[in-house]
């Protein structure tokens, strides 16, 4: 079975997507997990960061205060590739091992990367297929605010650090409207599920 990249901005449901998957038996590595591995504390990700962005971003517990870093990074884009420098060859080294260890116990595995820089990082060559997630601006919003407590602000920093849905559509293989109700996501994911399977 193939490794399937499953993409879109900021809070268009892509977690969702990836959990309809994973009920039909596929493998998910999502790169938000890994990125916090990579910076977990006394790491050489976690040392590198602090470097290079002070111990301010530091939570009392002496773990990266995210919501702290996310204000430095995705309002200043000299910052963010600072950061994306440090954790995308981790998270690519940490995924190729994560495929071996998958395939070495189910050749037949589906793997599911759940990444919302796929296109950004080059994340995508690794992928034998690429989804992306959509749905309108304004969903977006409410999601995020609902979801994560933070200002219109920042969530427009967030999203406007990303590549535009066009493009990302533009270099997918599959697209998802997360704009409707769950049922008719569902379906759509089902669809794909199907795809997938028959090419294997």
């Amino acid at each position: 079975m193939p490794i399937v990249g499953v993409t879109g901005g900021f809070a268009v449901g892509k977690s969702f997507v990836s959990s309809i998957l994973v009920k039909n038996s596929a493998h998910l590595l999502d790169c938000d997990e890994l990125a916090r591995e990579a910076v977990e504390p006394e790491t050489k990700g976690f040392l590198s960061v602090v470097e290079n962005f002070g111990e301010n971003i530091l939570s009392k517990d002496g773990s990266i205060n995210r919501k702290t870093l996310g204000k430095i990074v995705f309002h200043d884009p000299k910052q963010r590739r600072k950061l994306e420098a440090i954790l995308h060859p981790r998270i690519l080294g940490m995924l190729t091992f994560r495929f071996e260890e998958i395939f070495l116990q189910d050749k037949n595995a589906l793997i599911v990367v759940e990444a919302a820089l796929l296109f950004e990082s080059g994340l995508f060559t690794a992928m034998d297929y690429k989804i992306t997630v959509t749905c309108n601006e304004e969903q977006q919003i409410d999601r995020a605010k609902k979801r994560d407590g933070i200002s219109e602000d920042d969530i427009m920093a967030i999203i406007n650090s990303q590549w535009p849905t066009a493009r990302k559509v533009a270099l997918s293989d599959f697209v998802i409207d997360n704009s409707g109700d769950i049922e008719s996501t569902r379906q759509q994911v089902m669809v794909v599920f199907e795809k997938l399977s028959a090419k294997t």
